[in-house]
């Protein structure tokens, strides 16, 4: 911990605790490692707290917490549907509490035109994972640091099993055209295995991982954003999203388990590792088809193009390694830059007051079929604040939704 750190407290706003029994809760892993480089840090699941106790009640809670704890740096993890706290909320917690505000997103490649560039307005940093936002961040005068997922070597190592797998692919075989791809390959007699979503082999367990890794040969990748569907709703507007690759944390999981990866082409990928000499890429299904037909044949350099990734993870991007250098860089933007006068004025466009009344209903929705009355009345209230005309629009459309959403989680 460096001892520009050493004397901040911390609070992190995270969407919601995930049971990880059905899921690997990476959100969780860094908020750990992100507190580990402070003095101290707090957690506050703000989904949670607004499904059960609403709104009002989860800002006072934030705010309690902050004069309580002493906290002088509050990080906000929204994913692309979290519009319930609203923009205003922080602008009055950094001016009015006087803490440092850091907008930490991870899914910006699908988020940033329909989320986070209107919340950054208020925040006196970000931290990405899309390289690309990073300077979109910057043409709006909000210093940004980009930071590609992380991982422990204590849960991601090297482990000697025999290379008993051709081809495996972890992940959502639904998403995107990922199951066209595996699909392909069988066609084609490539023998894949496949775990998690759409699979026979389901989920697999964080701990699982390195096991599956180090028995494959080739470890797939893609890259592709989801189409639009009832959980991704907040994209319907935003239809450029097709053709978006996102850099996943897939790439960096293996290369700390010293295994192969082939991935699906992302522009940001080769900022990370070199393309060719650490990983290699495929940029349609015929092309897969040909690299791994040729990586099966030529084990000594699949081996040494591993290696060459392990190396560089361990030394440059491991957890331990990395978190604390980006911590520093972003307490010496915190302590040190000059920022420019803010506006007073919060510009939101047509865009974000939909998506932010289509999310409160929902919500409300949620919160009377849980029997959570006052919460849900505080939440309708709410919905009024960009006038009668929009919100009688959002509040069918939000309705459908959650009607579609419950229907989708019964199949």
């Amino acid at each position: 911990m460096s001892d520009l750190c050493r004397s901040n407290h911390i609070l992190v706003l995270n969407d919601c605790k995930l049971d990880n029994s059905k899921a690997n809760d990476f959100a969780d892993f860094n908020t750990q490692l992100l507190i580990k480089n402070f003095d101290s840090g707090h957690i506050i699941y703000f989904i949670d707290l607004i499904r059960e106790k609403g709104i009002k009640y989860t800002e006072t809670q934030i705010l309690n917490t902050i004069r309580e704890n002493n906290i002088s740096i509050v990080f906000f993890a929204p994913n692309g549907s979290n519009y319930e706290l609203s923009i205003e909320f922080f602008k009055r917690l950094r001016d009015k509490s006087k803490v440092k505000t850091v907008l930490w997103v991870l899914d910006d490649e699908l988020i940033f035109d329909v989320l986070t560039k209107y919340y950054a307005q208020v925040f006196d940093a970000v931290v990405t994972c899309d390289y690309y936002a990073t300077f979109a961040y910057q043409k709006l005068n909000i210093p940004a640091l980009y930071f590609f997922s992380s991982f422990s070597k204590k849960d991601f190592y090297p482990i000697n099993m025999d290379k008993d797998i051709d081809v495996s692919f972890v992940g959502d075989r639904t998403k995107a055209d990922r199951m066209e791809y595996i699909t392909y390959l069988k066609t084609k007699d490539i023998k894949i295995v496949t775990y998690g979503n759409g699979s026979k082999n389901c989920f697999i367990s964080k701990r699982d991982l390195p096991k599956i890794f180090s028995r494959s040969k080739i470890n797939l990748n893609f890259t592709k954003i989801d189409k639009v569907k009832p959980f991704a709703w907040f994209l319907e507007d935003n239809t450029l999203t097709n053709i978006i690759r996102q850099n996943k944390g897939r790439p960096m999981e293996l290369a700390l388990t010293n295994s192969f990866c082939l991935s699906e082409y992302a522009p940001s990928l080769g900022y990370t590792f070199e393309i060719g000499k650490d990983i290699d890429v495929f940029y349609d299904k015929e092309d897969l088809l040909r690299k791994v037909h040729y990586y099966l044949k030529n084990d000594d350099l699949r081996v040494q193009m591993a290696n060459n990734a392990y190396c560089k993870a361990i030394t440059l991007y491991e957890a331990d390694i990395f978190m604390p250098r980006l911590v520093e860089k972003l307490c010496g933007i915190l302590d040190n830059h000059v920022y420019l006068k803010k506006e007073q004025i919060i510009y939101k466009d047509s865009i974000f007051k939909k998506n932010h009344l289509i999310r409160l209903t929902t919500m409300m929705v949620y919160q009377l079929s849980k029997f959570r009355f006052r919460p849900a009345f505080e939440t309708f209230l709410n919905l009024f604040q960009y006038g009668f005309g929009i919100f009688c629009i959002c509040f069918c459309k939000g309705i459908k939704l959650s009607l579609v959403k419950a229907f989708y989680r019964r199949m």
